[in-house]
Parts: structure tokens; sequence; C-alpha cells
């Protein structure tokens, strides 16, 4: 169960904290950043209104560092804490945080960050096979960037061999892209698979979805990160489940 007042209270500190690191930010700031209303930026800084979660997640995407924010996760929402903390353990912030958000908005470049930040990397030969001129193009800006960064032996790279997606709005632009890198030609093969699903479940049975979705992705992760499962072959998976009715869910909620 959540303690609403503590989380306010961490929440309200953290965005005091980050209006003092500079005189040019502020809550109509804040608010465009993270897509709240200023209303309800202003009152859940001045400790008026409980945020609801995804609220809470969105500001602090924007006014926390990555370690502080894995910190709040863990505290106040800790199944996504413990699940960021135990796949990423090396969470740092990304000193060109603003120039990777650009980026993940716009192709070619969200598809070649996504295959240079893994441990294998990718080469000016592979981008240009695979996205042509434009992707060679892509691939300059992020080297001036400081986003990407090219050894001696071609290997193009991001920073460091992981990286994670802390805030939902980023995450569902990202879906938005990965279904653009789909290849349905794949399909039939092991290079590519596709459902989807629905159904209708008892309220007791809903925290086993969620803990399903929840498992897979320690599976995959671990996986992938097995010393003899690494190789050069990039990939891609994305999941999402939710509810459709969120207003029936929290009155049954409220009415268990």
């Amino acid at each position: 169960m959540i303690n609403e007042q503590a989380m306010l209270t961490d929440l309200v500190d953290a965005i005091n904290v980050w209006l003092q690191a500079n005189r040019n930010r502020s809550l109509s700031s804040l608010s465009r950043r993270s897509n709240i209303a200023y209303s309800t930026v202003r009152r859940i800084a001045q400790n008026e209104c409980i945020p609801h979660p995804y609220s809470a997640l969105a500001l602090v995407e924007i006014v926390m560092s990555t370690p502080q924010r894995v910190a709040f996760l863990k505290k106040h929402f800790p199944t996504i804490g413990n699940l960021m903390d135990e796949c990423y353990t090396n969470v740092r912030r990304e000193p060109n945080e603003e120039s990777l958000r650009r980026f993940l908005r716009i192709e070619p470049h969200n598809r070649i960050f996504n295959i240079a930040a893994t441990k294998a990397g990718t080469n000016r030969a592979k981008v240009g096979r695979l996205c042509g001129q434009m992707g060679l193009d892509a691939i300059e800006e992020m080297l001036d960037s400081g986003l990407l960064i090219e050894k001696p032996d071609g290997t193009i790279k991001y920073t460091d061999d992981s990286w994670v997606i802390g805030s939902v709005e980023d995450t569902l632009e990202q879906l938005r892209h990965s279904t653009e890198h789909f290849d349905k030609h794949l399909i039939g093969t092991d290079g590519a698979s596709l459902m989807h699903a629905t159904g209708s479940v008892s309220q007791a049975v809903v925290p086993l979805l969620k803990e399903l979705v929840l498992r897979f992705i320690r599976d995959l992760v671990t996986l992938k990160d097995q010393p003899d499962a690494e190789g050069d072959v990039p990939f891609f998976c994305d999941i999402m489940y939710s509810l459709y009715d969120r207003q029936e869910w929290e009155t049954r909620q409220e009415h268990p």
C-alpha cells in the first residue's frame, strides 16, 4: 500500500530542489515538460493534493536524476523500482539526456540507437545497409552530440552497455516506433513473433497477470545478459498489458 503523504513529501522536496538549481526553471516549464496541467503541478508543488501515480512518475522523470528516481520508485512503487534496480544494476544519469530523448523520437535515429545501445554495438556498414545515407547522417549527429562513441575498430556504441526508460510517455513513444520496426516478413521464422490477447478475469487474478508480465521481463533480461548468450544479432521486444476500464477498476479498489 502506497503511503501517499510520504510520497507527496518526497516529490515536493524534489520539485523544490529542481526549481532552485536553475533560475530559468518554473512550475510552468515543469508542466510543459511533464505534460501535466499547470494547475495540477502547482497544487502538487504546494503540497495541496496527492498526485495520481501516473503524474508522480511523469514528474520524477523531470526533477530527479536516474539514481534518485530509482530510489524513489523502490520506496513508493517497489514493484517498478525493484525491477529497475534488478535489471539495471549500474543505473546512471545520461549526461546527454535531452539529446537522447530528442533522437528517440525521430527516425532513423531511434532504430540506430537501439541497435548501438547493446554490448555488440554496430558499425557504419551495417547502418548503411539498413538505413542508407540517412542512417549514416543520423550516426554523425549522434556522434557529434556525444550520445554515441566510435571505437578504433569501427564499432559504434552507446556510452554504456545498457539503458532504461523511466518515463511512461517515453516508453509509449518507443512502443510506437517498434511497430514501425517490426518486420512482418519474419513471421513464421525464429526472427519474429506477434500476439494480441484479451480476456475477462476475476479481480483476484489481475495481480497474477501483472506478475506474469514482470516475470517474463526478468527472464528476458537474465537471458540476454548471460555471457554465453552474447552475440551480434540485435533484437527488440516490447510488452504491455492494461485493463480496458480504469474507472471500473478504481471503483472496485474503493469498494472491494
